[in-house]
């Protein structure tokens, strides 16, 4: 098993040493506001992923056999290309009036750029589910290096070379050539073009479908989680201004990029043996439980550090013009420290087809975050940045726990 995880944890460690080593020259090039008009871009893109696929690519490790997980992988593909096709028409004649009316008025080309990145990311997304079904972990690690050299290579030659009046475009450009990457990292590592003939095709659409009593609740939860993660760019923006909001979206990029990365790495390999042991004995909870303790122990170091060090680190790597990051960063810590360890066993729920209390658990999350939302934008309220944040994050890490307990105790389906 520590084999499995090297694999992707040595490609992951190159893929964010190398993002972080570009984030002085990517801080020089891009400010607050370019950061914050590629976040309203990148929530679009997000929510329709995830609209598009349902997050049934979650279900592929369930598959009893390979057949099965190959089927349901082409059926997940074939819908998303279809509904990035359709968002592309709606995106032009329907929304994009809209759309301008936001900050996104500075990127051109967005009904071709929106359903491209919908379709590559969420295709990404799906391979890497299958790949690790199929156990080859060293896809994840190449997939990562490129997805970094994508980013880091068109995110500042577009700056350099084709500096403009869209230097936020520059920065969906990076993403999108990193996602691109990614998904033929992880196309060369599996086998989706064994189904040549529409029949087969066919059975792969119905296996899609055939999951509908799960998609449900898989997509509500995700819609949640999804929103809630956004709302908080929202919220920082009405107490702290551009600033707040940048700040914000860089410490995301310094301890949540990381974070999310590196959980799910480990996730990957949990994940892939979990459900080979779920499947010989339903009553395991002795996995889960080694993992958790296991990550939790070397998380409270690393972040600790972190923590400690940002007072220094953040001026060294950033620049004195970042100083503002610094209690972002030392409070998305405490966060990011718990969404690690839940990161890392996220997906034994799913196996254990017992995931209906944590749909409840985001979509309670993401209430409170709205009458949150609601109580900073009435006028008469004053909070400082890092007050807000703190209660962003104990929001977050409450729910982490609670869903952690549930893995613990090994909850079966409900």
């Amino acid at each position: 098993m520590l084999a499995d995880i090297s694999r992707i944890v040595s490609g992951q460690f190159i893929a964010q040493l190398m993002l972080l080593m570009s984030l002085p020259f990517i801080a020089r090039y891009y400010g607050p506001e370019e950061f914050g008009v590629f976040a309203i871009f990148s929530a679009i893109t997000w929510m329709l992923v995830v609209f598009s696929t349902g997050k049934v690519e979650s279900l592929i490790i369930t598959m009893k056999s390979k057949d099965e997980a190959l089927e349901l992988t082409v059926g997940i593909l074939v819908i998303l290309l279809i509904a990035s096709f359709l968002i592309g028409l709606i995106v032009e004649f329907l929304l994009l009036g809209f759309l301008n009316t936001l900050p996104l008025e500075r990127v051109e080309y967005l009904s071709i750029l929106i359903p491209a990145t919908v379709f590559f990311i969420g295709s990404a997304q799906t391979l890497r589910f299958y790949v690790t079904y199929l156990g080859c972990f060293s896809a994840h690690g190449i997939a990562a290096i490129l997805n970094a050299t994508g980013i880091i290579f068109i995110t500042l030659g577009y700056a350099i070379f084709l500096d403009g009046n869209s230097l936020p475009l520059g920065l969906i450009l990076g993403q999108l050539a990193g996602h691109i990457l990614s998904f033929f990292i992880f196309l060369f590592y599996v086998d989706i073009f064994q189904i040549k003939t529409f029949k087969r095709l066919k059975i792969s659409i119905n296996i899609v479908f055939n999951q509908i009593q799960k998609i449900s609740v898989l997509l509500i939860t995700q819609l949640a989680y999804v929103l809630s993660v956004q709302i908080p760019i929202l919220i920082i923006s009405i107490v702290g201004g551009v600033l707040g909001a940048g700040a914000f979206s860089m410490a995301e990029r310094v301890v949540s990029m990381p974070t999310n990365t590196f959980g799910h790495a480990v996730g990957q390999v949990v994940r892939h043996r979990f459900a080979k042991e779920y499947m010989a004995n339903n009553q395991n909870t002795f996995l889960p439980r080694k993992f958790i303790s296991i990550t939790f122990s070397i998380v409270i170091i690393c972040y600790g550090l972190l923590i400690v060090l940002a007072d220094w680190a953040i001026p060294f790597i950033l620049g004195e013009q970042w100083m503002i990051v610094i209690p972002f960063v030392q409070i998305i810590a405490i966060m990011e420290l718990f969404n690690f360890v839940f990161y890392s066993v996220e997906d034994v729920s799913i196996i254990r087809n017992s995931f209906v209390y944590r749909m409840w658990g985001q979509v309670t999350q993401l209430a409170i975050l709205v009458i949150l939302y609601m109580i900073v934008d009435s006028k008469g309220i004053l909070l400082s940045v890092e007050w807000v944040l703190g209660l962003i994050c104990l929001i977050r890490i409450l729910f982490v726990i609670y869903d952690l307990i549930k893995t613990w105790r090994g909850v079966k389906a409900e």
